[in-house]
């Protein structure tokens, strides 16, 4: 490695470095990422969680299956990531909305620090309150309604797994909400379609009937990320097993992310 290399590593860490601390500042406690979307991520799953046990235990629903601890993030999965996806794609798209990109473009040519510092910072948000909420709901509803929830167990193998991944995919989906947000600076379109896809595409190839039906199932990107952090699903990995299923989300959200660092780099601000 080169003199000159090496400065330029060393000037491009000081820069992320920077750029982290910035991201740090603008998240304050007060703001809508830490006071408004973290408290929901776990409140929201937690509530529907105690709210079908409770109406399972005194038998105004049926809950003689129980829950097991393969299924029992799916709240978490529908509700928490896409709140606090939603948290990191607003924050991309007020950067452009608010004429701030115009201005930490002028501080620093390097244009790939801000989606990275974000990545970075709503990153390690989404992870740590994805974990949280599955600590709180696959660890502590099980001595609340042990009745319904008494199989659970978070500290087995497959309660490990499934806290890990949470977490793991809590990232992922930071990483497209940002980069989405770099191509279409609209928070909200992001987030409609994104959801639009999750809840609508995915659902309508289940009515495609015979093998072209499972075989789009099979790769449906947020079925594949369920399926590989260790929810039960209703499809078998077209990639070879959980892992694999993971990796593919991972892959596409990754390229998602990286396509939109390459582009912001060379593109002129436009709001």
């Amino acid at each position: 490695m080169t003199t000159g290399t090496v400065g330029t590593t060393i000037a491009d860490r000081h820069h992320l470095r920077r750029a982290v601390r910035s991201e740090l500042a603008k998240l304050s406690p007060r703001s809508p990422a830490l006071s408004v979307a973290v408290p929901l991520a776990v409140l929201i799953p937690l509530s529907v969680n105690a709210a079908i046990a409770a109406a399972a235990a005194q038998n105004r629903i049926d809950g003689s299956g129980g829950m097991d601890t393969n299924n029992s993030a799916y709240w978490i999965l529908v509700f928490s990531t896409f709140i606090l996806m939603a948290g990191a794609a607003f924050s991309m798209g007020a950067e452009f909305g608010n004429g701030t990109v115009d201005t930490v473009f002028a501080a620093s040519a390097r244009r790939w620090t801000l989606p990275v510092a974000k990545a970075i910072v709503f990153g390690a948000v989404a992870a740590v309150a994805g974990a949280l909420a599955t600590l709180i709901v696959v660890g502590g509803l099980p001595v609340v309604f042990p009745e319904i929830w008494g199989r659970v167990d978070l500290f087995s193998a497959t309660g490990v797994a499934l806290w890990c991944g949470v977490a793991y995919y809590m990232v992922l989906a930071t990483l497209l909400g940002i980069g989405s947000a770099v191509f279409l600076p609209r928070a909200g379109l992001v987030m409609m379609g994104v959801l639009l896809w999750k809840f609508g595409v995915e659902t309508a190839v289940t009515f495609v009937p015979g093998d072209a039906g499972m075989l789009l199932q099979r790769l449906s990107p947020f079925r594949n990320a369920e399926l590989g952090v260790g929810q039960m699903s209703t499809i078998d990995s077209l990639f070879g097993g959980r892992i694999g299923s993971l990796a593919f989300f991972t892959v596409l959200c990754v390229a998602v992310f990286a396509a939109a660092v390459a582009r912001l780099s060379r593109m002129d601000v436009m709001r």
